[in-house]
């Protein structure tokens, strides 16, 4: 629903502005389609925003976002808690011993204007997302399922994250860390990261598992290293990694410094 959302907010938003235009709408379908979600699955997802007072039906087809919701404590405290889970990132980025500055060539996103900082720092990441979504692989065929299977292979790599000699030992793509360097998750541990139900964490799983990208070992899944060093896997990871670089530049236009921020 987060995504049907964000896609929602981008589509009725003009280019350089941070909020949707009132005078804007998009239709379900077309939404489904930026996100490489199913029709039905995005039209039961806008049927509970607009059960949830997040969005408005302007006609039988064409939708937009609540501005009541855009101005609501709730709405506010989401965007504060984007962005302190984006300072929590760059925080641990650099703890990792990554110079956020080696980059500082990329061409930033587009610019934002907004009557604060906070404003353009949201619709910022906001846009970021999105583009990650965009650069998922192809055979992952959704966006949700590329979320599930991220979720899986980022969980199975905490073992790694915070340990800087075997972070950057296997940085490579041309040495994946063997399965004792990796911590097996459960179906209930990718649920609660991901913030659905068990049942179905599981039939995404089973999925990839029937796919032979995840497999299952004592304790839990594990993500198959070999669908990681795919030509296609290498490509997609390229594309986010200059995603989240043109990002952090666009911070910096903001004034936001990526190697002072805290997490707090």
């Amino acid at each position: 629903m987060a995504l049907v959302e964000l896609g929602l907010i981008q589509a009725t938003r003009p280019t350089g502005e941070t909020g949707p235009n009132s005078q804007r709408s998009v239709s379900a379908r077309a939404i489904g389609l930026s996100l490489g979600l199913s029709y039905e699955t995005c039209r039961r997802k806008v049927l509970d925003l607009e059960a949830a007072g997040r969005c408005q039906r302007v006609s039988a087809s064409r939708l937009r976002m609540s501005p009541d919701y855009l101005d609501s404590p709730a709405y506010l405290a989401d965007c504060d808690d984007k962005w302190r889970n984006l300072r929590g990132y760059l925080v641990e980025l650099r703890e990792t011993g990554l110079d956020l500055d080696m980059f500082s060539s990329i061409s930033p996103q587009n610019a934002v204007t907004a009557p604060s900082r906070s404003m353009a720092i949201n619709a910022l990441i906001d846009d970021y997302l999105l583009r990650m979504q965009e650069a998922r692989i192809a055979d992952e065929e959704e966006a949700f399922n590329s979320l599930v299977n991220s979720a899986v292979s980022n969980m199975n790599g905490d073992l790694l994250r915070f340990d800087r000699d075997l972070n950057w030992k296997y940085a490579g793509v041309d040495v994946p860390p063997p399965d004792s360097a990796r911590r097996p998750v459960t179906i209930a541990e990718v649920a609660r990261r991901v913030k659905v139900s068990e049942d179905i964490i599981r039939g995404r799983v089973n999925m990839y598992v029937q796919r032979g990208w995840i497999r299952r070992v004592r304790g839990g899944y594990l993500h198959v290293m070999d669908k990681q060093l795919t030509p296609e896997a290498h490509q997609s990871r390229n594309t986010m990694n200059l995603r989240f670089f043109q990002l952090v530049q666009a911070l910096r236009q903001l004034g936001v410094d990526p190697r002072t921020v805290t997490a707090d």
